[in-house]
């Protein structure tokens, strides 16, 4: 949304709108151990819908650095180039404003978050479990199963394997879920719906750049009320993009 209200450049509003959407399906791909241009993989959708350009994917490809990485260099230098347009007309504040620094520095903030969140999500997938968890689970249930069917067929008799039964299958299934959540960024039930997430920011940075230029277009044409008029105006607003559901 910041770019889209205080860059005076459209042409870098647009590129900065194209890989924050980047970002999400790289980051996507990369937790998942694969890169955009892989196979089953979101690179030739985006060079499709024009949020990348064959060029950009080749290059993101052959980079040895992380994908999500590649994105932030390139909003870092959006920015860059933003910053070096002469007499700080890059943004719709004239430098000499007190607020245009301050600006820049809240842009760069968020840049450190998004690289302080994709290493946070990396090191959720890299910790996993020691290769024997299974084996020592499995293990120690197989045994306590088996002595617990000696030790309570005195008591309850032939309610001993309806019993078991029941106990083991809830308990398997406890054991498999927490396996299968180690890893949340996989394709299983339990795992995150990031395709979900992916396309709800798609969508939402589709609409915030509808809005901004229907907003801006409609400046443009309608004169400015005067401050008693203004003050009790209100424009109602209708969603313009559909936003999918995370089901």
């Amino acid at each position: 949304m910041m770019n889209r209200r205080w860059f005076d450049n459209e042409e870098l509003q647009d590129q900065m709108s194209r890989f924050i959407v980047v970002f999400s399906y790289a980051c996507k791909s990369l937790l998942r151990g694969k890169t955009l241009n892989a196979e089953g993989q979101d690179g030739p959708a985006l060079v499709e819908k024009g949020l990348l350009t064959k060029f950009e994917l080749k290059q993101m490809d052959s980079s040895p650095s992380w994908q999500p990485h590649y994105c932030l260099d390139m909003i870092r230098e959006i920015i860059v180039q933003l910053h070096m347009i002469p007499g700080g007309k890059g943004l719709r504040l004239d430098e000499n404003n007190k607020i245009h620094g301050q600006l820049f520095r809240c842009l760069d903030n968020t840049l450190k978050d998004m690289n302080t969140l994709i290493g946070n999500c990396v090191r959720v997938r890299a910790s996993g479990l020691p290769a024997s968890y299974d084996a020592i689970t499995m293990t120690s249930f197989v045994t306590f199963f088996l002595l617990a069917s000696v030790v309570w067929s005195a008591a309850i008799g032939w309610m001993t394997p309806i019993i078991v039964f029941m106990a083991a299958m809830i308990i398997m299934f406890l054991i498999l879920m927490g396996s299968k959540l180690v890893d949340p960024f996989g394709l299983d039930k339990v795992d995150i719906p990031m395709e979900c997430f992916c396309a709800t920011i798609e969508a939402q940075m589709q609409a915030i750049d509808q809005r901004s230029k229907a907003i801006i277009a409609s400046a443009s044409k309608r004169e400015i009320p005067s401050t008693r008029s203004r003050r009790f105006h209100r424009q109602e607003s209708k969603a313009t993009f559909h936003i999918p559901r995370l089901a």
